[in-house]
């Protein structure tokens, strides 16, 4: 019997050892590794943290997938052992979708309808739903139930699932990412969800008000620290560039080489069903024969951001516009925008584009665009899509009945960039930068609990010949003007000097002069006099109270030599007389005596101003003196009432008294009397003085006798 040596042994066991390291080699290249950073743009660490995991870049699939269009795909690695999954990505779900395996079993029949097998996987539908996941193979599922699907129930999506939770990772088995055990998955077998999904939402998933919630699976990795932060960056690629151009999706940052950057943030809207929230303020269209096309039918268009979706579901009047646009016609029993071979190629020859104008008013006043060709909007759809028989086209756009119903899917996302932080709670949309062949760029997102935020420093551009110039330009200009300011400085400091010496001599000046003034005796006030009457000097010219005009001019800085020392002047000294009126023009009145005229005096004055004759002068010729008259009595039936207007005969009294009255006890409330019409007066006095006369006889009487008057006996 031959016993190997131990020298022999032990070779035979090295053999072994290398033989086993050469074997799970590729096994433990295969396992993700995790890359953590030290530093990143715009963000300061805080004490204590050293270093933070860097974004994950999430490898795109070279097939495209769906019934509503062909969309890049995702792989994941779902159960144990791990399957293989192709999904898309849904920024509203929070949670991992997969298609159940009885959504393609079917039982197989022959050519007279008699089934030959049952439950047979149908590979056709297999493939073009991303693979299916059956969660009985897999060791590490634990059940939760049927529950429904919930979202896009707005959108009239129905559907339930059986949802569990199981080990996800990310990546196909060549190029693994990260894994999180235990997170909620989602099977289903609706086709109004034809792939599943990563959810990208943070929010939890709460089953039941008597369980906890659930974490995301996006919260689960940032717990786990595989990424930096609870953000995202997506595009949905394109196939109908010339070089095609796959998705893009970066968990905690976003890829900067595929981006045009703007200054336009977004913030979310309070609901977190519908927090992605876009004002739409423009909206046009241009052809090949037509520019500017106002498409914008709706005043204050807010769309909800949902890649779940693949169409852009508009308000009502603005689907119109589309039709009235470029000829689309809707089909009822579909509810699409079906596109025949002639519209197709009415549409290519017209070559239209659409732009939407983002911004969000209430916030910012920025705006951004993004411009769709028509070939992102030249989908293809196949059956069972919204019940259609063959595979057709159709233009991406739905007509949504209310708010909840407008929103932007992956059409949209074919030219724009989406960066999220759910942190921070805000997002920007961008333009996509179709630059072929840019290396990838990955810029992190850090979360507030590993740094604080800082402005980016971005990195100075040469400045071209032109802003040099200007630069220059503006050097000189800049130090003119503080030449010219310290010119000015000095220039106001001396002439401020200068008036300060003037005054400060002034002043000296001044109170010389009240000084001199006090010690000189002041003459006596002279008592008040009018400055009609002449004074005592006999002249009556008063002093001038003001300076004559001919006072040489002051100038507080003179040029002339002969007047640097300035002229002094000083008020004169008042020497005139005190005046207490005014002088004036009037000419002298003539008063009469001081001597009042008695009644009887005054009477005789009033007969001769109104009569024209003197009692007091003699007669012309001797007269006999005759008995004084007595009128007969008046009869009662001779006395006629009258009312308070004179009769025709303007010259008649109404009443005659008795005996001879003056007028001077006549009442003011006679209504009679009335004033007799104006005629000027031949003796040159005005007639006014004839109107109240209670002595003047009746106007226009034809009596030439005089009236007599009390005091003539």
């Amino acid at each position: 019997m031959v016993v190997p040596s131990p020298g022999h042994r032990a070779f035979l066991r090295s053999i072994c050892a290398l033989a086993a390291v050469a074997l799970l080699a590729p096994c433990r290249a295969a396992e993700y590794t995790q890359k953590n950073i030290s530093s990143a743009p715009g963000y300061k660490l805080l004490p204590g943290v050293a270093s933070v995991p860097a974004p994950i870049a999430v490898a795109p699939d070279q097939d495209w997938w769906g019934i509503d269009g062909e969309w890049n795909t995702f792989s994941l690695l779902v159960g144990q052992p791990q399957r293989n999954v192709r999904v898309g990505v849904s920024t509203a779900s929070q949670q991992i979708w997969t298609v159940n395996y009885q959504a393609c079993i079917q039982n197989v029949t022959d050519g007279t309808g008699k089934i030959v097998e049952y439950n047979k996987l149908n590979s056709d539908c297999e493939t073009s739903r991303g693979f299916v996941y059956n969660q009985t193979a897999s060791q590490s599922w634990r059940g939760k139930g049927y529950y429904r699907l919930w979202i896009e129930k707005w959108l009239g999506y129905p559907g339930n699932g059986l949802f569990g939770f199981d080990t996800v990772g990310l990546g196909q088995a060549g190029e693994k990412g990260p894994s999180v055990q235990n997170t909620t998955v989602g099977t289903m077998v609706s086709t109004y969800f034809w792939t599943g999904h990563i959810g990208l939402h943070p929010k939890p998933t709460n089953f039941s008000v008597f369980e906890d919630a659930v974490p995301s699976y996006m919260t689960s990795l940032f717990q786990q620290k595989s990424i930096p932060s609870l953000s995202f960056g997506y595009t949905a690629g394109s196939r109908y560039r010339n070089n095609i151009v796959q998705s893009s999706l970066t968990l905690g940052g976003y890829d900067a080489s595929r981006i045009v950057r703007n200054d336009l943030t977004f913030i979310f809207a309070p609901d977190n069903e519908r927090d992605l929230v876009v004002g739409v303020v423009g909206l046009t269209a241009n052809t090949s024969t037509k520019q500017n096309i106002d498409l914008l039918r709706q005043k204050d268009l807010n769309m909800f951001i949902d890649s779940t979706i693949a169409e852009m579901w508009l308000p009502v009047e603005i689907c119109k516009a589309f039709e009235d646009t470029f000829g689309l016609k809707y089909d009822n029993k579909s509810n699409l925008y079906l596109v025949d071979d002639v519209l197709h190629q009415t549409l290519l020859a017209q070559n239209p584009s659409v732009t939407f104008t983002l911004g969000q008013k209430y916030s910012t006043d920025a705006t951004m665009q993004i411009s769709l060709p028509y070939a992102a909007f030249d989908l293809q759809a196949s059956p069972p899509y919204r019940g259609l028989q063959q595979k057709t086209r159709y233009f991406p756009i739905r007509q949504g009945a209310n708010s909840s119903q407008w929103v932007l899917g992956k059409t949209f996302l074919q030219e724009a960039y989406l960066t999220v932080d759910w942190e921070r709670q805000n997002f920007s949309v961008s333009a996509i930068d179709w630059t072929f062949g840019k290396p990838q760029e990955l810029i992190p997102i850090i979360s507030p609990e590993y740094a604080q935020y800082e402005a980016p420093r971005h990195p100075k551009k040469p400045l071209t010949s032109g802003a040099v110039i200007g630069v220059a330009l503006g050097t000189g200009f800049t130090a003119a003007l503080i030449l010219v300011a310290v010119g000015w400085w000095f220039w106001r400091r001396r002439h401020k000097r200068k008036v300060e010496e003037i005054k400060a001599r002034y002043e000296a000046e001044v109170a010389a002069a009240a000084a001199a003034k006090k010690a000189t005796p002041e003459a006596p006030d002279e008592p008040p006099t009018s400055p009609i009457q002449e004074s005592e000097s006999g002249t009556g010219i008063f002093p001038k109270a003001e300076l004559p005009g001919e006072s040489a001019p002051h100038h507080e800085l003179s040029t002339n030599p002969k007047e640097k020392d300035p002229m002094s002047i000083n008020e004169a000294d008042n020497t005139e007389r005190q005046i207490f009126e005014m002088p004036g023009c009037i000419p002298e009145r003539q008063e009469a005596d001081g001597r009042q005229l008695s009644e009887k005096e005054s009477m005789v004055v009033r007969e001769r101003i109104y009569n024209g004759v003197d009692p007091n002068t003699p007669d012309a010729s001797p007269t006999v003196q005759e008995a004084p008259r007595r009128l007969g009595p008046i009869s009662p039936s001779e006395v006629t009432m009258v009312n308070g207007r004179l009769p025709g005969n303007a010259n008649v009294s109404p009443i005659t008294p008795r005996t001879p009255r003056d007028g001077a006890f006549l009442e003011s409330s006679d209504t009679f009397f009335q004033l007799p019409p104006y005629r000027p007066r031949q003796d040159g006095r005005p007639a006014e003085d004839t109107l109240l006369s209670p002595i003047s006889p009746l106007e226009g009487s034809a009596d030439s006798s005089r009236r007599r008057f009390s005091y003539e006996s």
